[in-house]
């Protein structure tokens, strides 16, 4: 027998071998349903938790009161939301919703970062007995580390066992203006790995295989101009000159790319590898909030002159309640 016709005949063979035995069962299917998380007006001027499944709308307190969102993470087919809301009265809980429902977070002041791992929660909050900032999982709390005069986690990711948390650190206020620039950082569980020397806030963290990526922007204060950025590894990469302003809001990293979405010079926009895509049409007053990559589906979230946006693959999508003034903070497809 020929070279050429063992190929043919092994070919044949798999084609036989697979007409047998593979059926659409053996091919998962893909979860592709869009959950956004941000809010809307309520219609007294105060906002609204809200939270998007595939387009379709729930508010997550009563519209009478006030509530925001600080986090959402989606746990098998369990969603998971972090927050809080005001009654009439002004009385501030913090909160937790789980597939809608509310629970009252147990020795949580503000807006706490939450997930799931299995139903296991896992989070980063502020202790509501003076302990400060703490990072949750595993069923026990322990306090964020850092020397700085102050800081503040911003976002909030998980790889395997660990929580990786993003945000910034500052000294005391200085005179003339008394703001105290901010240093971008990140936090492998409750230990500080790195902050950044420039003044700079990171506002997304996405661990990665051996990478832990940040995004966010340097400034100058004082100074009407910033410039969007991200970290690998505490290596910087800016994605603008600094001429304007512009900002790195989420990040999101596949094995073969880098994404990043947020605003040049108040227009909604997504970098792909560095080069920059805009969702909307210059002199419209938007931003990229969160972006979600699947297979070859870029899934954005954000706002669009005031309104709720969300956008795939650049076109925007009808959602309820885009009529509202509000935003969209948080975008999860599928589950984690």
């Amino acid at each position: 027998m020929q070279k050429n016709d063992v190929m043919k005949n092994w070919i044949l063979i798999s084609i036989i071998f697979c007409l047998l035995g593979c059926t659409t069962d053996d091919i998962s299917p893909v979860d592709d349903t869009v959950h956004l998380a941000g809010f809307v007006d309520n219609g007294s001027g105060s906002s609204l938790g809200s939270y998007w499944k595939d387009s379709v709308y729930t508010a997550l307190s009563d519209p009478g009161s006030s509530s925001r969102v600080s986090s959402l993470y989606v746990d098998g087919s369990t969603v998971f939301i972090g927050g809080a809301k005001w009654g009439a009265s002004g009385h501030h809980q913090s909160v937790i919703w789980r597939n809608g429902t509310a629970t009252i977070a147990e020795g949580v002041f503000g807006e706490p970062m939450v997930g799931s791992n299995n139903n296991s929660l896992f989070g980063v909050w502020t202790s509501d007995k003076g302990l400060g900032w703490l990072v949750h999982k595993n069923g026990t709390s322990q306090p964020l580390i850092d020397t700085a005069y102050s800081f503040g986690p911003m976002a909030m990711s998980r790889l395997g066992d660990d929580i990786y948390i993003a945000g910034s650190s500052s000294g005391p206020g200085m005179p003339p203006t008394y703001s105290p620039p901010q240093h971008a950082q990140y936090w492998e569980n409750e230990q500080l790995m790195f902050r950044e020397s420039e003044v700079s806030n990171a506002l997304s963290v996405f661990p990665h295989k051996n990478g832990i990526y940040m995004a966010g922007h340097l400034y100058t204060p004082q100074v009407v101009s910033s410039t969007a950025c991200y970290w690998k590894n505490g290596e910087r990469v800016d994605l603008t000159d600094g001429n304007g302003t512009a900002v790195a809001r989420s990040i999101f990293i596949t094995d073969r790319h880098v994404y990043a979405a947020g605003m040049i010079n108040g227009q909604a926009v997504y970098w792909k590898d560095g080069v920059v895509t805009a969702l909307t049409t210059t002199g419209t007053n938007s931003m990229a909030h969160a972006i979600f990559v699947q297979g070859e589906d870029v899934h954005v979230g954000g706002y669009q002159d005031g309104h709720p946006a969300y956008w795939k693959n650049n076109v925007r999508k009808n959602i309820a309640n885009q009529d509202k003034l509000g935003e969209i903070l948080f975008l999860v497809v599928g589950s984690n």
